[in-house]
């Protein structure tokens, strides 16, 4: 089954392609597509891209704060909800609460990615496979390999402190203060 595992930006690639190597660890049968890792040196994205969003039913969608209106996140939430009856699409929200989520982006139930939420993600992925794999063992898999994943996603680094340092009151008053008195 192929799984399409949609990123825009750093952090929300980290976390696709922790995705991408943990998946197949769970349910064996299942395909992930990360555009990142699965794009052939010289092979031409857009047509790769656009192959894999018509040839998948499944999508998830690593939302973080950085990306919430990425023009290529809603772009490709549609191209995966192209046809509404056989189409999933999981927003995986990653630093950010469900009632962040607004736009085309809410009309898809997300989920965090925490534990619950990706077992949530793992149980709806084998609900609609073709091959699915046995519910209990699945239940028992996502704790067992759980642990592999939240390594992965506590190695990726807090959201991008500024470049600027950022001065604290003190050293500002300070330098009026040195102004004025000069």
């Amino acid at each position: 089954m192929k799984i399409f595992i949609s990123w825009s930006g750093a952090r929300s690639k980290e976390l696709a392609q922790a995705l991408h190597k943990w998946l197949p660890m769970v349910l064996q049968y299942v395909d992930p597509w990360v555009s990142d890792t699965d794009i052939a040196a010289g092979d031409r994205w857009a047509e790769a891209v656009s192959s894999e969003l018509e040839a998948s039913n499944f999508g998830i969608i690593c939302i973080t704060p950085e990306n919430l209106g990425s023009e290529w996140i809603l772009f490709e939430a549609g191209a995966l909800s192209k046809s509404m009856q056989d189409a999933k699409v999981i927003p995986l929200l990653f630093d950010l609460d469900f009632s962040e989520i607004s736009g085309p982006l809410a009309q898809f139930q997300a989920k965090k990615a925490d534990q619950n939420g990706l077992n949530e993600v793992v149980m709806a992925i084998n609900k609609v496979a073709d091959g699915k794999a046995d519910e209990n063992l699945v239940k028992e898999l996502v704790p067992a390999l759980w642990p592999k994943l939240q390594g992965m996603i506590d190695g990726i680094p807090n959201k991008k402190q500024s470049d600027k340092h950022s001065r604290t009151q003190k050293e500002i008053l300070e330098e009026l203060v040195t102004g004025v008195r000069g």
